[in-house]
């Protein structure tokens, strides 16, 4: 009677195991405090019901390549970050599971809790394929101490491009020898393309910054640097990024994003403090770029309905402890409104108008001209090459960098 009752046991552990769907959640590894987190999430939720167990699996190195390996050989996650600047890539390659039924069918959830631009930054097709799990946009941020120094007005949020290189010229003149710090990196120089009404590639994905408006915006992001000489690369700043140079109080403004708070917080407390924080300068129009990564489930895993489930906890419930404990900006509106973080706002401000930091191409792959534009970008700051001249290369070579 015993051994049967034993036999009976272990058979019913067997078949509770057997009901149990495992998930494999991955990313790549995060700062402590972020991994802290993520770890809450996963306790919380295999807490919370005792269907699904969920597992933490972050891959460490390059992750897009090692998650097409993984997939190529079948042993992808169920549920693995994407990020927006390679996201069409995969769609392309039909690695992901669209969501546009489960969001229809799921009285639970609302695609319109989350800002449309961030949503569109995973759309393919005109169908989703991720939920984005925060973002990132770029600001203005200016030390207060330096501008009261020199008697200049404080830049606003209502500040033009003219506005901020007015006030980056008093500075120069009463004494402030580099007023800004620039990168010579597509994505920061893109919200003066957009800016006034721009753009990289047309509706036929043929490149278009020749055009007479993307033309403009180019123009006076370089200007900054030679024409005005109110601008300079981090490098030569002593810094080895743009964070690093405002930190240094090297410079008195720096259009950057949230984490360069961050690391405010940490290395340069003092500087923090003195530290105000507005939307970007605009033009005809605001822009700014949209930084985002979306939980995206897995094309082939048997397991959608429990993949779903865990992505709806992590950008509901679970996003809002990111938001609070790791200080990330929330891309959930109902978590948004919680935050009311004062250095978060402005940027909270641009995902409104914002651009996803993507860019379509015929084989989904931007990778290699993105490289090649940035070369390019370098050689402009040092007049090693005039804008026409880059222009008309950009222009011969674009199609082969970006073809399938």
């Amino acid at each position: 009677m015993k051994r049967f009752l034993l036999v009976s046991l272990v058979l019913l552990a067997g078949l509770m195991v057997l009901g149990v769907t495992n998930i494999r959640i991955s990313g790549w590894p995060g700062n402590p405090v972020e991994e802290a987190v993520i770890m809450k999430n996963v306790e919380e939720f295999n807490n919370m019901q005792t269907d699904i167990v969920v597992e933490w699996q972050p891959i460490p190195g390059d992750f897009r390549q090692m998650l097409i390996t993984q997939y190529s050989a079948g042993t992808a996650p169920d549920l693995f970050y994407v990020e927006a600047f390679w996201f069409e890539e995969m769609a392309k390659q039909n690695m992901l599971l669209p969501l546009d039924l489960y969001i229809k069918r799921d009285d639970s959830f609302d695609i319109d809790w989350f800002y449309p631009n961030l949503i569109e930054a995973f759309k393919y097709e005109d169908r989703i394929y991720g939920i984005p799990k925060d973002f990132s946009t770029l600001a203005l941020v200016f030390n207060k101490k330096i501008f009261d120094q020199y008697d200049v007005a404080y830049p606003t949020d209502e500040d033009t491009w003219f506005d901020m290189l007015d006030k980056a010229l008093q500075l120069k003149r009463k004494g402030f020898e580099t007023p800004l710090v620039l990168a010579a990196d597509l994505n920061r120089v893109l919200p003066f393309v957009y800016g006034t009404g721009g753009d990289i590639v047309d509706e036929d994905l043929n490149v278009a910054l020749g055009k007479p408006d993307a033309k403009f915006g180019l123009n006076f992001y370089l200007d900054l640097v030679n024409k005005y000489k109110v601008a300079q690369e981090p490098a030569n700043l002593g810094a080895g990024w743009i964070g690093e140079a405002y930190g240094k109080e090297r410079v008195a403004m720096a259009m950057t994003g949230p984490w360069t708070i961050g690391f405010l917080a940490g290395d340069y407390p003092e500087v923090l403090k003195n530290t105000g924080i507005v939307e970007m300068p605009h033009l005809i129009e605001k822009s700014t770029m949209v930084y985002t990564v979306s939980w995206s489930i897995n094309r082939t895993t048997p397991n959608k309905d429990a993949a779903w489930e865990v992505l709806k906890f992590l950008v509901t419930k679970g996003q809002e402890r990111f938001v609070s404990e790791a200080g990330v900006l929330a891309s959930n509106i109902q978590n948004a409104e919680k935050d009311t973080d004062p250095t978060k706002q402005a940027f909270y401000r641009g995902a409104e108008y914002g651009t996803p930091w993507k860019v379509k191409t015929p084989s989904g792959v931007f990778s290699r001209a993105h490289d090649q534009l940035n070369s390019l970008l370098k050689d402009l700051f040092y007049q090693k090459i005039s804008l026409s001249e880059a222009l008309a290369f950009i222009e011969e070579n674009y199609p082969g960098w970006v073809a399938e």
